[in-house]
């Protein structure tokens, strides 16, 4: 199939304040080149139909391109004269760069596409590239806890232990992918360990609408339930405005349960 098969139209225009325009609802229609190339989106066209309805677009970029490992998905906008009641088309381009033998000096520059992976470690980069009292947690925990962020001090912890390290009960292999330590703030603490212990999040960072794999489904479960000063988080990145800002959620297994 050419290049020209795979382009129901025309790519999206960027406008002068440098911003793709966006709808809501925002309809994609899954085109064929997509569903053979990535078993994710043919499955998901089996089971919810060839055209879908996400928030927005910055949505429909996070579930349909950043969260399947599939190099050369695209949106498309349909042609001005295309019947299809559709804000963009989901499809697999040919990569149009050369390839490695014709590739000339890396000093001059070259381009790849992100990877699923790379973009799960980007999401993650956000929280572990402070070793104190990142953002999003210092709020959440002053929430959680009815305190003033000023009154607190997060530690971070980029390598957590497995979680049969945790609770030996748990016969699973996940690992967390960060947690973070509570604790009240001392004055003149720069080691952040001199205040007590007031809770202890171990969280799980997604981006997008990435699933979750078996064994972290039932090591996260038995942790939510262990005891009240540690809690098991879901953390949903949002890195569609990078790098200017971020969005974000976060939920307590403990308190909604593991869904999605």
């Amino acid at each position: 199939m050419s290049w020209e098969d795979q382009w129901p139209g025309e790519p999206y225009q960027v406008d002068e304040a440098g911003r793709v325009p966006d709808a809501s609802p925002f309809r994609v229609a899954l085109k064929r080149s997509a569903c053979a190339a990535a078993p994710e989106i043919e499955t998901l066209r089996q089971s919810a139909g060839e055209v879908l309805s996400y928030e927005g677009r910055a949505d429909a970029v996070a579930k349909l391109i950043h969260a399947v490992d599939c190099p050369g998905l695209r949106f498309q906008a349909p042609a001005p004269n295309d019947p299809a009641d559709v804000d963009a088309y989901l499809v697999k381009v040919r990569d149009p760069r050369p390839d490695l033998a014709s590739r000339g000096d890396p000093a001059t520059g070259w381009t790849f596409d992100a990877r699923a992976q790379q973009v799960g470690a980007l999401a993650e980069s956000l929280f572990t590239a402070y070793r104190f009292d990142p953002p999003p947690i210092v709020a959440y925990a002053a929430r959680d806890l009815d305190l003033d962020p000023d009154d607190l001090r997060v530690v971070v912890d980029d390598d957590p232990e497995r979680v049969g390290a945790l609770d030996p009960d748990v016969d699973g292999g996940w690992h967390p992918d960060v947690a973070f330590t509570v604790r009240e703030r001392e004055t003149d603490d720069a080691a952040g360990d001199a205040g007590s212990v007031l809770k202890r999040y171990v969280a799980e960072v997604k981006h997008g609408s990435t699933s979750f794999e078996r064994n972290q489904r039932a090591g996260m479960q038995r942790l939510a339930e262990r005891d009240e000063k540690l809690d098991v988080i879901i953390v949903r990145v949002d890195l569609a405005e990078i790098p200017q800002s971020y969005d974000l959620t976060i939920r307590s297994i403990g308190e909604t349960g593991l869904s999605g």
